[in-house]
């Protein structure tokens, strides 16, 4: 599966707080290694397209 976030998400990213930007980078590390990890929740963002949000 492939990923990319947009300058937007990046640019709200830095403004969270140092705790939370750390819990994400922690989800997205356990999606890279168990795409099928039972912590991780998909919700389809597009119908026509194949695009999910963890």
């Amino acid at each position: 599966m492939k990923s990319s976030v947009t300058n937007s998400f990046r640019k709200q990213l830095e403004q969270l707080p140092k705790s939370v930007q750390e819990q994400a980078d922690k989800a997205y590390a356990l999606w890279q290694t168990d795409l099928y990890h039972n912590s991780l929740q998909f919700k389809r963002v597009r119908q026509r397209q194949p695009i999910y949000s963890v």
